[in-house]
């Protein structure tokens, strides 16, 4: 279900949201709250399924509820054969009710109007009702086959068009054929109605664009930067440095020549990578240097697991020597260092805020922090994710979300393996909804507007994921991430509800 209720039926005095749910005074016959489902969908034999909650007042009272759906639009068309009558009602406790969509005309067959659901009071009601949660369960077909057996609506037209910041989604291209933005029409599809920036996952790291030295690769980067380009998206760019293993050319990996000399190829790789994307003319930010920190406890520069540091005569210079050669070839672009777990606000936030510090001391030419935000459903809290921002904002610096995920299992937190998610049931979408919600809330309320960078999430949808290829040991090669804002099939989720409800400014729940 949506979280954008209102109140219905004539007389009514509107409702209340908060975290017990969707709340409304039932003054008179009709009185109730409603929600919408955006068209194209189609009702016929769905089944309502809410949970309610009536006051003392309301019980005493004998009067009954009702679950309904309209066709808005036209004559109004509407389902009015269900019923839940005051019997089935105990005061004070959370009550199953449902409806199944059978019109004998067949009148929600439809795909030209959206619908609006609810519930409302019949008879001569008084006190209140509370709608705890609700869900929609369109009859199955061929395609449909969500662990749930339900196609959601998140009532979402354009993600982006909610943001005053740049709302970005990672994309795969020849690196992963079945999920091409080149290739796949629902890609284009979802990619085209939600999002106005595109990252790479791996095309532009420098093991696609210089596998031998002195010969740059560009064919499928320039493709899918001209892609994005005639859709009038930006590119963010990433990554010009990355020690991982698989990322790093050979020839850098076997270097033999004096650290002077390997600075000097690392700056002639970032100057002839991003001179050559700053023709296009919308590569807006780079990630300039990837993960350079370590997780330990205190934090520091990684060493024996970086080629970068190693040949650069074990010294972290070719941070700042990265971030000067980028700024001397774009002088527009927006530079960020990008790294995970600084969200925790622990050693590794201590560790970057002390070189954000050194830089700025020293006029090393960085502009932002992105935050990769690959979390758990419980992990970090909000606050702490806000703390951490908040040190950054504190120097000045642009805050970027840049590749957000909120895993529903994940090996190192939230008691994996002890609290295993095995089905990703209504109750576990709806907690994932508001999990999206607090995390974009928190962004919005720590970063004021002139420094947000935007918010990009890490993927598609959950068939894609990279969390899944990741943990495929751990989770038996189980499916069981579900991190993104579509499921499998390209359908919304809650979680892309629960990302809008934080733009608009609504409540976050689990409803």
């Amino acid at each position: 279900m949506t979280s954008g209720w209102r109140g219905n039926g004539t007389g009514n005095s509107g409702i209340n949201m908060n975290s017990d749910g969707v709340s409304f005074t039932a003054s008179g016959d009709g009185i109730g709250a409603v929600t919408d489902l955006a068209k194209p969908i189609q009702l016929e034999d769905a089944i309502i399924d809410m949970v309610v909650n009536v006051s003392p007042e309301f019980k005493a009272s004998g009067t009954s509820l009702q679950i309904f759906a309209q066709i808005k639009g036209g004559d109004w068309a509407g389902e009015w054969n269900c019923w839940s009558g005051n019997e089935l009602l105990t005061a004070g406790t959370d009550t199953a009710i449902t409806c199944t969509i059978s019109e004998g005309d067949k009148k929600f067959n439809q795909l030209d109007s959206d619908v609006q659901i609810g519930v409302q009071a019949k008879g001569t009601p008084t006190g209140t009702v509370t709608i705890k949660s609700g869900k929609v369960t369109l009859k199955q077909t061929a395609s449909s086959s969500s662990s749930t057996g339900s196609v959601y609506s998140a009532n979402v037209n354009s993600l982006r068009e909610l943001a005053d910041f740049t709302i970005g989604v990672a994309v795969s291209n020849n690196d992963s054929p079945t999920y091409n933005i080149l290739t796949n029409a629902s890609e284009k599809a979802l990619v085209e109605k939600h999002f106005e920036q595109m990252t790479a996952g791996n095309i532009m790291k420098m093991s696609y664009l210089q596998n031998t030295q002195g010969n740059f690769t560009f064919a499928n980067a320039d493709a899918f930067v001209d892609y994005a380009k005639s859709k009038n998206m930006t590119v963010h760019g990433h990554a010009l440095v990355w020690h991982a293993e698989y990322q790093v050319p050979a020839f850098m990996k076997s270097w033999s020549g004096s650290a002077a000399d390997f600075i000097t190829a690392l700056e002639t790789h970032i100057t002839t990578v991003v001179d050559h994307f700053e023709a296009k003319g919308n590569l807006h930010s780079w990630d300039v240097v990837n993960e350079a920190l370590t997780d330990g406890n205190p934090s520091t520069f990684r060493a024996v697991d970086s080629t970068f540091y190693i040949k650069s005569g074990n010294s972290a210079i070719y941070i700042e020597k990265a971030f000067l050669a980028a700024r001397a070839a774009a002088p527009e672009a927006t530079l960020y260092y990008n790294d995970y777990n600084i969200e925790q606000n622990g050693a590794k936030m201590t560790k970057l805020e002390e070189m954000l510090t050194d830089f700025k001391a020293r006029n090393i030419p960085i502009d932002g922090v992105g935050f990769q935000m690959h979390v758990c459903q419980n992990y970090p809290s909000a606050s702490s994710i806000a703390a951490a921002m908040k040190r950054v904002v504190d120097k000045g610096l642009k805050v970027k979300i840049t590749e957000l995920d909120v895993a529903i299992n994940q090996p190192y937190c939230d008691s994996y393996p002890a609290n295993k998610v095995s089905t990703f049931t209504q109750s576990i979408a709806l907690a994932q909804k508001k999990r999206y919600c607090e995390i974009i809330k928190a962004y919005i309320d720590t970063v004021p507007a002139a420094l947000r960078g935007g918010i990009s999430v890490w993927g598609t949808t959950d068939a894609n994921t990279w969390l899944n290829d990741l943990y495929r040991t751990e989770f038996n090669n189980e499916k069981i991430s579900w991190p993104l804002l579509f499921d499998s099939n390209y359908n919304d989720k809650p979680a892309l509800r629960g990302f809008a409800d934080a733009l608009q400014g609504v409540a976050c729940t689990n409803l």
